[in-house]
């Protein structure tokens, strides 16, 4: 992976493809994906009722340099996602920086590792994935450490490159692939309506279920 690097441009879905995603419910979207997608239980919304919807912008580490210009170079709508390593010791982000974000428009951050105020965060509405809180955080100004901005990074697995969707809601996180966007609207779409028109048709109606295990072995009694 390439450190040392800035990468100023970067690809990004169409505008009206982001506001679809952002009403589509993250389990719904990883079905969509074919059960991929889809980051580990540890990172959660620490904010509540809001969900989490914008293009990738990257920040590889936790210097606080590096991270300072993914926010200069995130556009309005933007995602900033801190590749911190997963590091539980200390919080990378909080809520003034969370307000200098909201200010220029960015849509929410992706913390790879901790983050703390959420108590400002939630009061300013400022959607945020992390993988928990500690008041504890790095000391600055810190020696600078190499890493990169809007480069490919990877985080429990799952590779994000800059233009991928970052989408999250109180079910989890899910990256979508840029080149996937529109197929992944359309297929959830789709499955979302014929779930629901199935299931109001079965309203109120028996779903047959002890049968089907009575013919399947099981012993009724």
């Amino acid at each position: 992976m390439s450190v040392r690097e800035i990468h100023t441009g970067i690809v990004r879905p169409a505008r009206h493809e982001i506001a679809a995603l952002s009403r589509i419910p993250v389990a719904s979207i990883v079905d969509a994906l074919g059960k991929t997608g889809a980051l580990s239980h540890c990172l959660r919304l620490q904010t509540p009722g809001l969900v989490l919807c914008g293009s990738a912008v990257t920040a590889l580490g936790p210097d606080v340099t590096v991270r300072r210009a993914a926010i200069d170079l995130a556009q309005p709508g933007d995602v900033v996602v801190v590749a911190a390593g997963g590091g539980k010791d200390r919080s990378c982000f909080g809520g003034v920086t969370a307000e200098h974000m909201q200010s220029r428009g960015i849509a929410g951050v992706l913390v790879d590792g901790m983050v703390r105020d959420v108590a400002e965060l939630r009061r300013i509405a400022f959607p945020t994935v992390a993988r928990g809180t500690t008041p504890l955080n790095y000391t600055y100004p810190a020696g600078l450490e190499d890493g990169a901005v809007n480069v490919p990074v990877d985080i429990d697995g799952i590779r994000i490159t800059p233009g991928d969707v970052v989408v999250g809601d109180e079910d989890g996180a899910v990256i979508v692939p840029r080149d996937q966007v529109a197929a992944v609207i359309a297929k959830a779409q789709s499955s979302m309506t014929a779930e629901e028109e199935k299931w109001w048709a079965r309203r109120g109606q028996s779903l047959g279920a002890v049968q089907q295990l009575a013919d399947s072995g099981y012993t009724i009694l």
